[in-house]
């Protein structure tokens, strides 16, 4: 479903662009960047392996960076496997991915008793 959604965005930026990049980008559409994820914390890891880790420009968990295939990106990308989830994209589809983030308002509402302010309940703003 996610995918769909993805692949939707990507044509109608495809659509919107001329007529010569659209036909571009429909040849492209094989892959050729890898969008890593980092899954897992390098807490109590060697030095070298947060040093690649911000290489890849992978500092938060859940953070994705996107780059093109090659021998430099691939030797990172062994080095912290067991903490990256790795796809192969293409750089389109990567960029909507990376760009993707939690829609605004995700997270704690306040709702009922104020704390150290009596019993009076908040009001709707």
């Amino acid at each position: 479903m996610f995918r769909t959604r993805v692949l939707n965005q990507i044509s109608n930026i495809a659509s919107s662009s001329s007529s010569s990049s659209a036909s571009a980008s429909t040849s492209s559409s094989i892959p050729t960047h890898h969008l890593i994820t980092l899954i897992r914390s390098p807490i109590g890891l060697p030095q070298s392996s947060r040093k690649t880790l911000e290489a890849l420009g992978l500092y938060r968990l859940r953070e994705r960076a996107l780059h093109p295939f090659g021998e430099t990106t691939a030797g990172r990308i062994l080095r912290v496997k067991e903490l990256v989830h790795v796809s192969n994209v293409t750089k389109e589809e990567g960029k909507v991915l990376v760009r993707r983030r939690r829609s605004e308002g995700s997270g704690l509402e306040a709702s009922g008793r104020v704390y150290g302010g009596g019993k009076g309940l908040i009001s709707q703003i």
